[in-house]
């Protein structure tokens, strides 16, 4: 094992201990599962409005614009979460801020549930943005500080399975309760969210703390303990546990009990994990040093910023926000004509999204990220451009049952580009935009950093949500999806030339 520490030597190698790559440990999965059900519940909340707006816009007689704000209001907070989620996720830990995210959903999903109002049903919609908010940081954040390095990339997309299957959950849940009152449908959709939120409460408390987290603030038995239970064999949790400590550069004051759980350690060998080279920096974990080092970055630091941002700003510029809010309305636009007709369509397209995420599941720890970055990229150019075709053959003051017979293929056409869309974006920018800046961010850095990048990515999901009707207003259909197709091509480029592989290295080592 190299490290880049003078004097440094591992007390046991991998070869020496042998380490059982087919023998599978499964407590990380179910942790990674576990820990995922946030992501459903954000997944839910966000989907289930694409449904219900078409019935709340009925009933509470709003228009285009309140739509628009109350589409994309969620996104926007969501950045507020996401930038104080580092914050809570350095002072209180990993576990603890996916509770208080859960918390906050909670109580947003009722507000809108009961909403007397539109200003009451807005409210609503901000509160859950901010629960939402915590939840797109640090499920990515700690499923990545508790995975093994050989299958952090498979683990690392259950929240983007997660998510998606939350998304079809609230597509379906339009579908299936589309039939009641409008007065009483769209009230029982969004409380429908708040029960994700009840069950990952419970979740959390069987969840371990990230053992990195635990290395920070010196309680180095609990971070073996969660490294025992998450590693092959309590080896190769000894190891994981000397690159931790190292890159931590903290020093740690060991007990003989702390080996003795080992067996094949023996007390006196303590010193061999080079523990008191280390020098402790806390302003380096804590405060407003940290904060500086991401605004005022090195060259080594930027260079990790240029990369992360670049990630969630391409994500986004595809127009990935707009297709999951707007679904139903660009069916609608190619002429499916009824409610049940959009929300159906809308179903099996999200379905697709999530069954396609099982690709990126089985290929990221096999193929690697870059590979799967730009064949997903290529596919969605593809898909952009066709779905921006197929808006050049509508004509707006005809209804579906009027266009001539080749225009009568546009509907199809749009429901499959969506389709192929979806399914490309899932393969790849899906999940590794959410996994690939864990990785390359180092420990003092890596939740605020994470907050950071996920701040960049809900404004633009913001902007774009708020603006997507708007935009179509003045480029025309086809003009905004070409425009989108365009931002793919230049993410390809980006990802060509600038993002590096991470696939089976260990956090340690990149950083």
């Amino acid at each position: 094992m190299s490290t880049s520490m003078d004097g440094y030597q591992p007390l046991l190698n991998k070869h020496e201990i042998g380490f059982q790559k087919e023998r599978k440990n499964y407590a990380a999965v179910i942790y990674a599962l576990l820990a995922s059900l946030s992501s459903a519940m954000a997944g839910y909340c966000c989907g289930v409005m694409s449904g219900a707006v078409l019935f709340i816009k009925d009933d509470l007689k709003i228009d285009e614009s309140q739509v628009e704000l109350l589409m994309g209001s969620i996104v926007m907070v969501s950045l507020i979460g996401g930038l104080v989620t580092g914050v809570f996720a350095d002072a209180i830990g990993r576990r603890k801020t996916m509770l208080v995210g859960a918390s906050v959903v909670f109580f947003g999903c009722m507000m809108m549930g009961f909403a007397p109002s539109y200003a009451v049903l807005l409210t609503g919609r901000i509160l859950t943005g901010i629960g939402i908010g915590f939840s797109y940081v640090i499920v990515p954040l700690y499923i990545t500080e508790l995975s093994p390095p050989e299958s952090r990339g498979m683990l690392s997309s259950f929240p983007e399975i997660f998510i998606n299957s939350g998304i079809v959950l609230g597509y379906v849940s339009s579908l299936c309760l589309s039939g009641l009152p409008i007065s009483i449908n769209w009230r029982l959709m969004l409380v429908l969210g708040a029960m994700p939120a009840i069950v990952l409460v419970c979740s959390v408390l069987i969840l371990p703390e990230s053992p990195r987290w635990l290395v920070v603030k010196n309680r180095n038995e609990e971070a073996l303990s969660v490294l025992i239970m998450t590693s092959t064999d309590s080896s190769e949790a000894e190891i994981r546990l000397q690159d931790i400590v190292l890159a931590v550069d903290v020093p740690k004051q060991w007990h003989e009990q702390s080996f003795a759980k080992l067996d094949k350690v023996e007390a006196g060998d303590a010193s061999n994990l080079g523990l008191e080279k280390a020098v402790i920096h806390p302003q380096k974990i804590h405060g407003v040093t940290i904060w500086s080092e991401l605004f005022w970055p090195s060259p080594q630091i930027c260079k990790i910023l240029f990369i992360a941002l670049g990630l969630q700003f391409f994500q986004q510029a595809s127009g990935v926000a707009a297709m999951i809010y707007y679904t139903p309305f660009v069916f609608a636009k190619a002429g499916l004509e009824s409610k049940v007709g959009d929300l159906g369509a809308t179903v099996a397209v999200g379905i697709a999204k999530t069954a396609f995420i099982l690709v990126a599941t089985l290929l990221l720890d096999r193929s690697g990220r870059r590979p799967l970055l730009l064949i997903s990229n290529l596919g969605m150019t593809i898909s952009m451009l066709t779905l921006g075709t197929s808006f050049l053959f509508v004509d707006p003051g005809l209804s579906a049952k009027q266009l001539e017979t080749p225009n009568a293929l546009v509907a199809p056409l749009a429901v499959g580009a969506t389709f192929s869309f979806f399914a490309f974006f899932s393969m790849g920018y899906g999940p590794i935009c959410a996994l690939l800046p864990t990785e390359i961010f180092p420990l003092r850095l890596r939740a605020r950093g994470m907050s950071l990048t996920m701040a960049l990515n809900r404004t633009l999901s913001g902007i774009i949500s708020l603006t997507f009707l708007s935009i179509m207003d003045v480029l025309t259909p086809a003009g905004t999806f070409f425009l989108f197709a365009g931002m793919t091509v230049l993410s390809i480029i980006f990802v060509y030339l600038f993002v590096p592989e991470t696939k089976g290295r260990s956090l340690e080592e990149m950083s």
